[in-house]
């Protein structure tokens, strides 16, 4: 039985939106049509539609865009709940992330000992499952669904729904139990804050019986590394870092605030990283397609349609966030922003069941139209724009002569063109004043102009795709991927030291009064390695001394205590090779560093094995 979606604030919404419609169709008419800038209004049939088309679209992305800034600043706030109260599972696809997914692993565990976390192995041809086996040997809660050709490697869709199979099974069918157990899919690299599922599970969110779906906040966690492509020189460093910042100008301030627009208009999306839904939900989708996610690009925001047309609520969380690799190649972003749009493109098909199923408000039904319809939007300005400036300049009307003219000019350009874009800046640098160091809110919000008009490399790539039927889904490549890394020289030297020291998993039993809680201080210890690791590794990349020196001095004293002689020896010196400045000897001590620390868990595992 669905839930019926609550009484809304929509009438003022819709009324503003109208309203604002209006007078910028009135100010883009007065612009194109009125102006003399594009030439006459009246002369050429052609001319006249071309203007007309562009003032449509000039006044619909501009009520967007200041709709965008109304949800934002008038957006209301999560409160917390208990987490505890629901049962949760967290789903993470994978296919080839054996250099990521351990340290996912290790933070879900570590921050939510009361989740259980499914790995999905999608027929990787590299030591993922591996990685996953060997967490599995300290942790019950962490479990490896194994997926084989030929049904593997066919979607991320697909390998979620084999995945929501087994999980089902594990919950069981009481009814009570499944409608408070919550399914969150995380990608491979995904972190979740420590509060995350305190917000989950306020009365905003899964607190309340009729929101079916919610998506949490994402930001990029490698947002300041100074040396993203350590093996590159300073220009290609200098691009990679800014399109880091600018995926997390775009998922933290565009991104977040469509969502808080989308929380009043009734339209909240599901992405496909930190998007969480109830067992019961996902049954009446499959109840009603025949599987819970579908086999479209953009699965994540097709299942947000779903529920949405089942007559539940999705909500947007932007106090609890997960955390993930931005890209810092061109190549691989475009292909992956090729992929997205794409995806949202496919699930513009859903719109006529929504309709049909008069599941959206007025306001509602207007955001979701005009986000579908962006993609054509941007064809059209794609082309008519730069023809009408065409002709506008062979018929000498934009010109650098002084006068009211040039002035109109600058003045267009800067409503329709830049501010509405650029100001998204001002608001980041406001979310995140202490990580914007460097950057002022203009600058920032120059670079976000340039970044947004790339959208216009990845809409047509994508239209092309869908136009000729090439829907394949391509595994966007991990940063860490493809790397030819310089050899590297052996910085700590420990050999003369035990991997293990028995002697001292003997002392910390006595201390602590029992060899269980010994055992299972060390199964802790396992399960912390890779996300004590991947924190030291962030600081480093970061040039933070003081976080750094935080998570070397964590890794040292937990390695003492558990008799890791040798890592408590490297962790000790890992510092000073940090902050000694030097790019390539930092990484080899890293790789070193965890090179040691994977040696020490498996020989605890042994250990494990011999007293089982």
């Amino acid at each position: 039985m669905t839930q019926a979606s609550p009484p809304v604030r929509g009438l003022a919404d819709s009324v503003i939106m109208v309203i604002l419609a209006v007078l910028y169709g009135a100010a883009a008419f007065v612009v194109f049509c009125s102006s003399g800038l594009f030439g006459n209004f009246g002369e050429n049939s052609w001319r006249d539609t071309a203007l007309l088309a562009v003032t449509l679209t000039a006044s619909c992305a501009l009520t967007y865009i200041s709709m965008l800034y109304y949800g934002y600043w008038r957006r209301r706030p999560n409160s917390t709940g208990d987490p505890e109260a629901l049962e949760w599972h967290f789903l993470i696809p994978c296919r080839d992330e054996e250099n990521v997914v351990a340290a996912t692993i290790s933070s879900a565990r570590t921050s939510f000992p009361f989740a259980h976390v499914w790995v999905i192995d999608d027929a990787s041809e590299d030591g993922t499952a591996a990685v996953v086996t060997r967490a599995m040997a300290f942790d019950d809660k962490v479990h490896l669904i194994s997926r084989v050709r030929p049904e593997a490697r066919i979607g991320k869709g697909e390998a979620l729904n084999y995945a929501f199979s087994v999980v089902s099974d594990f919950v069981g069918n009481e009814p009570t139990r499944r409608a408070q157990t919550v399914i969150g899919i995380l990608d491979a690299d995904g972190y979740l804050s420590d509060d995350a599922l305190k917000f989950l599970a306020g009365p905003e969110s899964f607190g309340d019986p009729a929101v079916g779906a919610a998506q949490l906040e994402v930001w990029m966690k490698n947002r300041d590394d100074r040396r993203p492509l350590p093996e590159r020189g300073m220009f290609a460093n200098v691009v990679a870092r800014y399109l880091i910042r600018m995926q997390d100008l775009e998922f933290r301030a565009t991104n977040s605030a469509m969502q808080a627009l989308r929380v009043r208009t009734g339209t909240v999306g599901m992405g496909g990283n930190g998007q969480f839904t109830r067992m019961s939900v996902l049954d009446q989708v499959a109840e009603k397609y025949g599987k819970p996610w579908g086999n479209k690009l953009a699965e994540d925001y097709e299942l947000g349609l779903r529920i949405l047309g089942l007559g539940w609520r999705n909500h947007y969380v932007p106090e609890g966030h997960v955390s993930q690799e931005a890209l810092p190649f061109t190549q691989r972003l475009l292909t992956q922003r090729t992929r997205w749009a794409q995806g949202n493109m496919e699930c513009a098909s859903l719109l006529p069941e929504l309709r049909r199923a008069k599941a959206l408000k007025f306001s509602g039904a207007l955001e979701i139209h005009y986000f579908m319809a962006q993609p054509l939007i941007m064809m059209v300005n794609l082309v008519l724009v730069p023809v009408l400036t065409y002709f506008a300049v062979i018929d000498g009307r934009f010109g650098l002569a002084t006068g009211a003219d040039v002035m109109v000019q600058i003045a267009v350009a800067a409503v329709f063109l830049f501010i509405p874009y650029a100001s998204w800046g001002v608001l980041y640098r406001g979310k995140t004043r202490e990580e914007g160091r460097g950057f002022g809110g203009i600058f920032l919000g120059i670079g976000a102009l340039i970044y947004l008009y790339a959208t216009y490399l990845y809409y047509p790539r994508a239209m092309a795709r869908l136009l000729t039927g090439r829907n394949a889904w391509a595994k966007t490549a991990r940063n860490m991927d493809g790397r030819n890394m310089p050899a590297l020289a052996s910085i700590f030297d420990v050999r003369s030291l035990p991997v293990l020291d028995r002697a001292a998993l003997a002392q910390l039993a006595t201390d602590l009064g029992s060899t269980q809680l010994a055992t299972n201080f060390a199964n802790a210890f396992a399960m912390m390695w890779p996300r004590r690791m991947a924190r030291l590794e962030e600081a480093v990349a970061a040039g933070n001394h003081e976080q750094a020196r935080d998570a070397a001095g964590s890794i040292q004293v937990s390695a003492a205590m558990v008799g890791a002689a040798q890592l408590e020896a490297s962790g000790a010196q890992i510092l000073a090779v940090a902050q000694a400045g030097d790019p390539a000897t930092a990484h080899a001590a890293l790789v070193q560093l965890h090179q040691i620390g994977d040696a020490a868990l498996d020989s605890l595992r042994e250990l494990r094995l011999e007293a089982a």
